[in-house]
């Protein structure tokens, strides 16, 4: 395991001081765990996959895929989050944070968000296909 905390560590682009401040422990805390002369606690463990944008199970080294389904889910009918999807996965720890930040401001700002489906709008456009219906109201 202290050779994946290293390699999430520095994947991540974080100094190991930079990477314990986060965490809320000392860097002499964490450079133990990075020698292996102890392991992190459950919650320290998650803190560090967290962190550097890895899997628990990773640093585990029960797979060697860094991010496996890395906190995303996507449906197979909308190519856009698919494309954004593919995008995070290739995002170090502080890129994915500020992706996540900028969703969220979008949110936020209320022009962005979807809205509800209008059940009728929907009815209408299964019945008379795209010609009867107005897109931007679904």
């Amino acid at each position: 395991m202290k050779n994946r905390i290293v390699l999430a560590r520095e994947q991540a682009g974080l100094t190991q001081k930079e990477l314990a401040q986060r965490m809320g422990v000392s860097p002499s805390t964490l450079n133990g765990y990075e020698k292996g002369n102890h392991d992190p606690k459950s919650a320290g463990l998650a803190a560090i996959a967290r962190l550097c944008g890895v899997t628990v199970d990773y640093l585990l080294e029960l797979t060697d895929d860094p991010r496996g389904q890395f906190a995303f889910h996507t449906s197979d009918t909308d190519p856009q989050l698919e494309a954004l999807t593919q995008t995070a996965r290739r995002l170090n720890a502080q890129g994915l944070q500020k992706l996540v930040d900028l969703a969220e401001d979008l949110v936020a700002s209320g022009r962005y968000e979807k809205q509800p489906l209008d059940r009728e709008r929907v009815a209408e456009y299964r019945k008379n296909g795209k010609e009867g219906c107005d897109h931007d109201r679904l």
